[in-house]
């Protein structure tokens, strides 16, 4: 678990947005596979918000009336709030209603809600090397949360929308859009969006709504949009940045492919275009271009990209003959991925074009990546099969494999110990004629080699017996070599390695 700082919120004295990291987990990639046949199931929700670019295509169609209310209610802490249980039980129902459930998978709703549980009845996440659990609650960081989130939120609120529709008088909900966790309203009667916060509240307890109405001048921030009612029957659209934002852009001057220093750019551009109003664009376009002069950029090398971006928007059918060109071309679809060299990659990418390669560049790491490559959360030691060694205080060590855990299999030999079990562990076993203390306590050192194979297993550990001198010939605690390598060939070699490092350590 680790947070991210939200840097929006000053007021709040910069709060953290708690993370479990999942990848590389047991249940990572079934989550990923749950999320492929549930999600085109929650995408039919009407309500639903792909991101705020089909907010604003679809808010251009609709007729704005002078004395209407715009508002936006916004989920507090959503992933976090939502009950596992309850949510299970409500996308089971939603993907038995689907009758495409069938083309995407052939498991069955029974099925789909074993690997839901899997996945989620028990959710684990390490601090501080100490392992914590949640209680009837997902983490933000595996998918699957997020499906869960959004058919819980479909469900209560299209649950709220029929009572609200429903009551004496009814409450004149003209829309109701939303995208993750916030949502856009429109009311005919302001006090109606605020009776519908009540509804919203009462569906579920551990979710609630809060809400933010629309300013005197009838604007409203949504999402990264300024939403604005002009009076003239439409609404005008401009880009909103939060405080936060630093403006800080990658510089031209950093080992990147030029191609991609150019994207960045051309998004900015592209997104201006597919979100401003006409009266708002060039203002927009202004704001980027001496952004990323001040980030030291060439105007030329802005002006082009500007130039190129409006022509290309005045006739998108050359783009579309581009694609087209790029599909009917197989040789196109060769490609070569390779990082960033100055002065390297230009010639590497001449190359691969004459042998019929498309060579695409990926960019170095970042300060951030450097800074926190380091701090990825990893389980505890000896959480993983592998190669372990333990110590005696007579000097003396053993080495074994195992499939399990190598805690748990150094735990099995520490109970076989205090039992007497000596026919169950070699380590046991040793005890009866020394009077030397087994070092339990290093535990978390004790794995030499993580490994999942078998014969990689058996072929390390006879190795490391070997290099260790642990084998009955010098009196070790292991008895035997080991299997599969049972030539002494490697003998010299390994005790030539010990004596090189003790010399290094003197």
């Amino acid at each position: 678990m680790y947070g991210v700082i939200k840097a929006h919120k000053p007021q709040k004295n910069y709060p953290m947005r708690i993370i479990v990291s999942t990848v590389g987990t047991p249940t990572y990639e079934i989550s990923k596979y749950l999320v492929k046949i549930i999600q085109p199931t929650l995408n039919k929700n009407k309500t639903k918000l792909i991101n705020s670019r089909t907010f604003v295509d679809e808010a251009k169609t609709w007729d704005i009336s002078k004395n209407e209310t715009q508002v936006s209610y916004d989920v507090v802490n959503l992933y976090p709030s939502i009950p596992i249980k309850e949510a299970t039980t409500i996308i089971l129902e939603q993907l038995k209603n689907d009758e495409q459930l069938s083309k995407r998978t052939n498991l069955t709703i029974n099925e789909i809600k074993l690997l839901i549980d899997l996945c989620l009845s028990h959710c684990y996440f390490l601090y501080n090397n100490n392992i914590h659990t949640l209680e009837d609650s997902g983490p933000i960081g595996l998918a699957l949360m997020v499906v869960m989130a959004e058919s819980f939120l479909q469900h209560h609120e299209a649950n709220a929308i029929k009572e609200a529709s429903s009551l004496t008088p009814p409450i004149n909900l003209k829309s109701f859009k939303r995208y993750v966790d916030d949502s856009h309203a429109r009311f005919d009667i302001k006090n109606d969006a605020l009776r519908f916060l009540n509804i919203l509240n009462k569906q579920n307890k551990n979710i609630q709504y809060t809400i933010e109405m629309q300013s005197e001048n009838k604007s409203l921030d949504f999402l990264d949009i300024t939403i604005t009612n002009t009076n003239n029957g439409k609404y005008q659209f401009k880009i909103h940045r939060k405080e936060a934002i630093t403006n800080v852009q990658l510089k031209p001057s950093s080992s990147h492919d030029p191609k991609v220093l150019n994207g960045i750019f051309k998004g900015f551009v592209e997104r201006a275009y597919s979100l401003c109003s006409n009266n708002y664009l060039e203002e927009e376009l202004n704001f980027l271009t001496k952004n990323f002069l001040e980030n030291g950029y060439d105007m030329k090398y802005l002006t082009k990209i500007l130039t190129t971006t409006k022509q290309k928007k005045q006739n998108n059918n050359n783009n579309n003959n581009n694609i087209e060109k790029q599909l009917l071309n197989p040789s196109d679809n060769k490609i070569v991925s390779l990082p960033w060299i100055p002065g390297v990659s230009t010639k590497l990418k001449n190359a691969f074009k004459k042998s019929g390669y498309k060579a695409v560049f990926k960019s170095n790491k970042n300060l951030k990546d450097i800074l926190t490559i380091k701090n990825k959360p990893k389980l505890p030691s000896n959480s993983h099969p592998g190669i372990y060694k333990i110590d005696c205080s007579c000097g003396k060590a053993y080495v074994g494999e195992t499939k399990l855990r190598v805690a748990t299999r150094i735990n099995q030999h520490e109970k076989a110990t205090f039992l007497g079990q000596y026919n169950k562990s070699a380590i046991a076993d040793h005890t009866k004629n020394c009077d030397g203390v087994i070092n339990w306590d290093s535990k978390q050192q004790n794995t030499i080699k993580v490994e999942s194979r078998y014969f990689d297993r058996k072929v390390r550990e006879a190795l490391e017996i070997q290099y260790h001198q642990c084998n009955p010939k010098y009196g070790g605690m292991n008895q035997d070599d080991g299997t599969y390598v049972t030539t002494s060939f490697w003998k010299p070699l390994l005790k030539n390695c010990k004596d090189t490092i003790t010399k290094k350590k003197r």
